[in-house]
């Protein structure tokens, strides 16, 4: 999570600043462009302050009406950044377009200069924050390639950060090359046309970041590797004949909700059992880190024939 916070903190820093800085661009200029970047660096200073939100929110101690903590917080303001915020700025960008063609105008010589200042300086700043989020999801994902670390993530701030600050840095150039083009041709459709494909690529990151929160939130899986690491502690021990039924959910980053269904041998007393069960729980506790704790870890004996989905052949 130490990653993630770094990652934010950059991200919220840098577009807070650049909120104020394109908002006095946009108002010398009157460029479209400029104001749907403005209202851009706006939504991506909410979006971080909604992230810091959801991760203290989903640090707090379990509770009698949480018992399983509160991790899903971060899933669930991490999909109100992509819905709401996302949305907002993706729409305000093609509403803005759209007045701008109805209603062309433009700002004189001198501010467009500035305005070029700005978003060369927005350049700068995006590239930093950027550069921050790539180290840390490259300190996230370890030794696993950037497929796999994606695949198997089930934190949502550092991609959402990642998505925000690559689709920033794409944005800059759209627009300044729909006022370079208006300022070349003396039309101002080309600035209305950088405002609305500024739109379109936040909706889209918005729609693409919906539906991976929305997975995480309604509860996935725990990754592949995971779920292999528990069926190997539980098969190695002695008391155990079988893995039976095994079920993951991430509640949240690092709260994995984990569901074994053991075979135990048949020669085991009950106060055996109940021993070979604590050591499962602490075993499998080691083998998975900080990614859980023992309390979320239930373990069950079974029969040999009740097999439950989840198990791999």
């Amino acid at each position: 999570m130490a990653e993630s916070k770094t990652a934010v903190l950059a991200a919220l820093l840098g577009n807070g600043a650049l909120a104020v800085l394109k908002g006095t661009a946009a108002a010398f200029t009157g460029s479209a462009a400029m104001l749907a970047e403005t209202f851009h660096s706006v939504a991506d200073t909410g979006n971080q302050a909604l992230l810091f939100l959801g991760m203290r929110l989903g640090q707090r101690p379990p509770d009698e009406r949480h018992p399983f903590g509160h991790g899903k917080d971060v899933y669930f303001w991490a999909f109100v950044v992509a819905m709401m915020l996302f949305s907002l700025g993706g729409a305000f960008a093609i509403w803005e377009a759209l007045r701008k063609f109805l209603h062309p105008n433009g700002g004189e010589q001198e501010s467009l200069i500035w305005a070029y200042g700005v978003l060369a300086g927005g350049f700068v700043f995006e590239s930093i924050s950027l550069g921050v989020a790539i180290h840390a999801v490259v300190k996230a994902k370890g030794g696993d390639s950037l497929r796999q670390y994606w695949r198997d993530n089930r934190d949502p701030t550092l991609p959402t950060v990642l998505l925000e600050d690559s689709a920033a840095l794409v944005s800059l150039v759209v627009a300044a090359g729909g006022l370079a083009l208006s300022q070349a041709t003396g039309s101002f459709f080309w600035d209305g046309m950088a405002s609305g494909a500024i739109g379109v690529l936040l909706l889209g990151v918005a729609v693409f970041l919906a539906v991976e929160n929305y997975s995480l939130l309604i509860g996935e899986a725990a990754p592949r590797d995971v779920e292999a690491a528990i069926q190997k502690v539980a098969r190695v021990d002695e008391a155990v004949v079988a893995v039976v039924g095994l079920q993951t959910m991430h509640i949240g980053p690092r709260d994995i909700l984990v569901v074994l269904d053991l075979h135990f041998r048949q020669d085991l007393l009950a106060p055996c059992i109940e021993t070979a069960i604590t050591r499962l729980q602490q075993r499998i506790k080691q083998a998975l880190g900080d990614s859980t704790n023992a309390r979320l870890i239930v373990i069950e004996p079974a029969r040999p024939d009740a097999a439950r989905f989840g198990v791999a052949a």
